[in-house]
């Protein structure tokens, strides 16, 4: 198998996840919020069924309702990267995460509110792990969906915790694999070793970030590195692409 074909296998769409703790209260949502979630989860059932272009309107629909909707930005580069339009991926993607990172440096007036936003990522989480639970289960989604209940996890601890009112949650690590897929598939290798990273940080068990990371230090020359990710990955479970392994064992030769 070439390098071209092998990196195809080894770099996959970021899939996507099943349920853990629900949120304890649901808040009331206003009425466009209610309608975004409508077009979101229209969204998703074309998602399933791969008509990503029905998918793609169903999911601007929903941030047009509702432009903080995360998981409607992660829903839009799903599907943009479904049709391989992969700048437009990354714009939805990048979106997703800025939402993250803003939230994640937003300040409280009090516990109330910011266990009310903690269930509210709960909800939003445990929407995202719904969703899959039942779909095919190929090993990256079983990955993704890890890393999804281990965020779901952080954030139930911050719950019942309950004494912090400054939000400090990272990037999910399963937005950031998903964006730096993204990259990879336009071809900005820099970018994608970026977001590769900012998801291990997030979750250094995440096996396909480990295994991608691998592939972009294979490509840039840095074998030593690159058997290492490969090492990572298969720690935590992951099976590595046997080409891939023996690439890089070849490139160690040389």
């Amino acid at each position: 198998m070439g390098l071209a074909t092998m990196t195809l296998i080894a770099i996959v769409l970021a899939p996507a996840p099943a349920p853990v703790g629900m949120a304890q209260r649901a808040p009331r949502l206003s009425p466009e919020a209610e309608r975004a979630q409508t077009h979101y989860r229209v969204g998703v059932d074309l998602l399933r069924s791969e008509d990503f272009e029905g998918a793609v309107k169903a999911f601007q629909s929903a941030i047009d309702l509702n432009p903080k909707f995360t998981l409607a930005y992660y829903g839009l580069g799903r599907s943009l990267m479904g049709l391989r339009r992969y700048a437009g991926a990354i714009d939805a993607y990048g979106q997703c995460r800025d939402l993250y990172i803003a939230r994640a440096g937003q300040k409280f007036s009090g516990q109330i509110d910011a266990t009310r936003y903690r269930q509210d990522r709960l909800m939003e989480l445990n929407e995202l792990a719904r969703q899959f639970s039942t779909g095919p289960q190929t090993q990256q989604t079983q990955d993704t969906l890890r890393q999804i209940q281990n965020a779901i996890r952080r954030t139930n601890l911050d719950v019942e915790i309950g004494s912090n009112i400054d939000i400090d949650v990272s990037v999910p690590a399963f937005v950031s694999v998903a964006l730096g897929s993204a990259y990879f598939r336009a071809n900005r290798i820099a970018d994608a070793e970026r977001e590769y990273k900012a998801a291990i940080a997030a979750d250094d068990k995440a096996g396909e970030a480990h295994n991608n990371l691998a592939v972009v230090y294979m490509l840039t020359s840095r074998a030593e590195d690159a058997a290492k990710e490969v090492a990572l990955a298969e720690k935590s479970g992951f099976r590595v692409n046997p080409d891939l392994k023996r690439d890089i064992a070849d490139r160690r030769k040389k």
